[in-house]
């Protein structure tokens, strides 16, 4: 055969089948990679709305924290609520990051300051849960500050 005819069937086959192929093959893989990006962005949106959440919830911390050492009654249906809200809301952090992630050891480390503050004094209590939560804040805003990757893969 010349090579005319090899050259035809090279161009045939490549054409008809290899080049089909490679394009179906980089289209899959872009729109995983897409996929992948939508669901880390996705992610990050729903972790930084819980991390908005414990910063609201966090914020009144000191405050109630004085209305509970003083017993206030007139507070006693808000200060339960608030209570109620800090130990799940670790576990829902837990959800979205791994156990031995800086933000949720450091939201460990802000719950155990509240746990502590009904057995020391008033201000040092206060000031220890305000450091505690400083640190949280600093770390979150750290890792919602994180790119997501361009490969779209999870770290």
């Amino acid at each position: 055969m010349n090579a005319t005819v090899w050259i035809s069937i090279v161009g045939i086959v490549v054409s008809g089948v290899v080049g089909p192929q490679l394009t179906s093959w980089s289209a899959r893989r872009a729109n995983h990679k897409q996929f992948n990006r939508d669901q880390n962005a996705h992610r990050r949106e729903d972790l930084r709305a819980l991390l908005d959440e414990a910063a609201v919830l966090l914020a009144s911390g000191a405050t109630n924290l004085r209305h509970l050492r003083e017993n206030d009654q007139q507070k006693s249906a808000e200060l339960s609520n608030w209570l109620s809200q800090v130990f799940p809301l670790g576990q829902r952090l837990r959800l979205r990051l791994r156990e031995d992630n800086q933000v949720v050891r450091s939201y460990d480390d802000v719950r155990e300051a509240l746990v502590k503050a009904g057995e020391t004094d008033i201000e040092i209590a206060i000031s220890e849960f305000e450091t505690k939560r400083r640190h949280f804040l600093d770390l979150a805003r750290k890792e919602l500050s994180k790119e997501i990757p361009e490969d779209g893969e999870i770290e």
